[in-house]
């Protein structure tokens, strides 16, 4: 990890300035950081990703709030976006 991408991934206090410097990012710094973050506001930004690598990434995270992890599973376009949103909803269903 680059030394921007360290600071967003260990970051509890988000401003919106950091949002949108993760929003501004290379779509595969979006992907890495949104397996770890825990910004609801921005994993629900990075769940509309265009690319289908960041929003597999979001569906991936049990911080991703359960509404948007279903909206993933039920709607997303990325059949491997689904597939993972629906494990992630089955994984957190068990604990």
């Amino acid at each position: 990890m680059d030394s921007n991408i360290d600071f967003y991934a260990s970051l509890r206090d988000w401003s919106p300035w950091d949002e949108a410097d993760v929003l501004k990012m290379e779509y595969e710094n979006r992907a890495q950081l949104a397996k770890s973050i825990s910004c609801v506001g921005l994993l629900v930004d990075l769940s509309l990703d265009q690319h289908a690598e960041v929003r597999k990434a979001v569906a991936e995270n049990p911080v991703t709030p359960l509404s948007t992890l279903k909206r993933l599973a039920e709607q997303d376009l990325c059949i491997s976006v689904q597939q993972t949103a629906k494990n992630t909803l089955l994984a957190l269903s068990k604990t």
